[in-house]
């Protein structure tokens, strides 16, 4: 199998078409700022569609206000709820967001961005292999009770928009995560 495919299009169209909800969870991925702030670019649609995981990923972040840079190469699993606009009743309880912490605050250069999406895509590798390592619990459940075991990430090009970095570092990045992932491209 292909680690990396491209699909052309919406990445949250997925959300809407998702045939194998029933079988494994659908984990939407994005790259995110370690100071808790979904402000611009995907990460704004993200915090628009599920605001209660944006909430989450905020609390998080609050935990290490005094040293953010502590969550670089970190991964969050956070589910999301019924009163989010992008929840689908059927398949909503079965959609995890996976907040990838690969740069601070934009001060950092490409190569340690590609360098800390590495060791996000790896931190998530190993939660998604032992769901007891999530903080959430209700994330823990959603993995727990999914039938296959092989989870694919779903995302946009990371670090490619405000992050600015040249899509093959991030690629290879991704590539050594041994992760299945699909790209979404608009």
């Amino acid at each position: 199998m292909t680690l990396i495919s491209y699909i052309k299009g919406d990445l949250f169209q997925i959300t809407i078409n998702a045939k194998d909800a029933a079988k494994r969870p659908i984990i939407l991925a994005h790259a995110c700022n370690c100071r808790g702030v979904w402000g611009g670019g995907i990460a704004y649609v993200f915090k628009q569609r599920f605001p209660s995981a944006f909430s989450l990923y905020n609390a998080h972040c609050n935990q290490y206000s005094v040293l953010p840079s502590k969550l670089l190469g970190t991964a969050l699993l956070v589910p999301v709820n019924g009163m989010d606009v992008g929840y689908i009743h059927g398949i909503g309880e079965d959609i995890l967001i996976a907040c990838l912490f690969t740069s601070d605050v934009g001060d950092d250069s490409d190569e340690e961005i590609a360098h800390y999406t590495e060791l996000a895509m790896l931190d998530l590798k190993k939660q998604l292999e032992n769901p007891k390592l999530i903080e959430n619990r209700r994330a823990q459940g959603v993995l727990q009770r999914s039938r296959d075991k092989d989870f694919l990430i779903n995302m946009p090009k990371i670090n490619a928009g405000i992050f600015a970095v040249p899509w093959e570092l991030t690629e290879e990045a991704l590539k050594k995560s041994g992760l299945a992932c699909r790209v979404f491209e608009l």
